[in-house]
């Protein structure tokens, strides 16, 4: 399944695998695709997904159960890429001086895959980036 979503007043192309929209189907409540761009010590770019979201942040519903949010973020103690994926440390929103929209990705792809979600996301084509 194609969507387009709006983050920020940018355009989101949003591409469920078959597998993702099947376990949509099954879910009993709201699953957010929370997508972080991480400036630190590297840039570097995750989808997080969660049954709640944080504070003050309101999903965009690409389907009835299933929304996404984008996050400007960093990492104040660590460096670590092994410390970030494995939740030791909570993301601070990163100061931007210009506007947000220009970090909102292009394009946004979500499956499920041995039980688990998985997103991924990106900028120009997709086929720029496999």
């Amino acid at each position: 399944m194609q969507k387009t979503i709006q983050l920020h007043g940018k355009t989101v192309q949003v591409e469920l695998t078959a597998a993702a929209l099947h376990a949509v189907k099954s879910l009993q409540q709201l699953l957010v695709a929370e997508i972080h761009l991480i400036f630190g010590c590297l840039v570097v770019k995750r989808v997080w997904f969660k049954a709640a979201v944080d504070a003050g942040m309101r999903p965009v519903m690409i389907s009835d159960r299933l929304g996404a949010t984008f996050r400007v973020v960093r990492y104040a103690k660590s460096c670590r890429i092994s410390h970030i994926d494995n939740g030791d440390e909570l993301p601070m929103d990163f100061p931007l001086v210009g506007d947000k929209r220009r970090y909102v990705p292009d394009w946004l792809k979500i499956d499920f895959r041995n039980g688990k979600w998985v997103g991924s996301y990106g900028y120009g084509a997709e086929e720029d980036y496999r």
